[in-house]
């Protein structure tokens, strides 16, 4: 009779031991692979780039008026970004933003940060003419860490985005510094008060003093001159303390006057949040990182 050969694989029994062979047989060819890179070093790596901080570098008189630079290698005539932090004028410091600094630096873009005086110390105008200040430091020392001082931008977030909305449409301020609107290729606003009345408000009565035309106070009562540098608005669409179609608003009053604004609303964010995760601005759920580098590298 005919006998047919019975293949090891058909067998029950055979089944489990084949199974581990071939997973054996992997994981040796993976070990091998695995020893073979490692042999040749970490030459197969992308270079990892590395950030340089100078901490505490003043730019006024003031005790508060100190400034961070993060640079990096990549960093070589290029664009420079200061930051202005938030609080109601009242709290936040510098420090907690070098995180953003380092991962615009790595892409060779200047990062500066910058304390300012708060209230009580201090109250408005204080605000935009400490940031208007620290562009004339800006275009006097960014060289030597590798930036342009023709290629300055300003961003801000909350209370910092108001006072560098302020700089970027109101002349006045740098032009008490011997510059102009010129000195600036654009505003970045993150979660930005365009508009409110001190005056209604509790927190802010006293900080904005009753003798300043409330026009002069806000970004969206200034007339828009000619020559204000673009400005690139972020914005929360589920800010609980700034409405959103404030944002829309105050772009097409830029865009109405000749100016340029483009505005980007973020689904999942609010109001911190946009400032809060500064260390994953690159990863889900939205790319803010590369937003702010497209935006600077397009206008430089």
């Amino acid at each position: 009779r005919l006998v047919v050969p019975r293949v090891a694989g058909s067998n029950p029994v055979c089944r489990p031991i084949l199974f581990c062979t071939v997973i054996l047989r992997v994981r040796i060819i993976f070990l091998f692979l695995f020893v073979q890179l490692v042999s040749f070093g970490n030459s197969w790596l992308p270079k990892e780039i590395v950030t340089e901080e100078h901490i505490d570098l003043s730019y006024g008189e003031n005790p508060k008026q100190v400034l961070d630079v993060v640079t990096s290698e990549k960093c070589n005539r290029s664009p420079v970004v200061i930051f202005v932090h938030g609080g109601s004028w009242r709290w936040g410091r510098k420090d907690y933003h070098r995180a953003i600094g380092k991962q615009l630096a790595r892409s060779g873009i200047l990062f500066i940060t910058i304390n300012y005086r708060l209230y009580p110390e201090a109250k408005f105008p204080a605000f935009p003419e400490d940031v208007a200040l620290s562009v004339k430091w800006a275009r006097g020392n960014v060289k030597k860490f590798g930036g342009d001082p023709g290629k300055v931008f300003l961003m801000g977030h909350s209370a910092g985005a108001h006072s560098v909305s302020l700089v970027g449409l109101d002349s006045r301020y740098l032009k008490k510094m011997g510059g102009g609107l010129d000195w600036i290729k654009g505003v970045i606003t993150l979660a930005c008060p365009f508009h409110f009345d001190p005056s209604k408000e509790f927190l802010y009565r006293n900080l904005f003093p009753g003798e300043f035309d409330p026009k002069k106070m806000m970004p969206m009562g200034i007339e828009a001159e000619s020559g204000i540098p673009p400005f690139f608005i972020m914005h929360g669409f589920l800010d609980p303390i700034i409405r959103h179609e404030l944002a829309f608003k105050f772009a097409e009053k830029i865009n109405d006057s000749g100016g340029d604004a483009k505005i980007m609303l973020y689904n999942s964010h609010g109001h911190a949040s946009l400032i809060r995760r500064t260390t994953s601005w690159h990863i889900w759920p939205k790319p803010l990182l590369q937003d702010v580098i497209s935006f600077v590298n397009s206008k430089v």
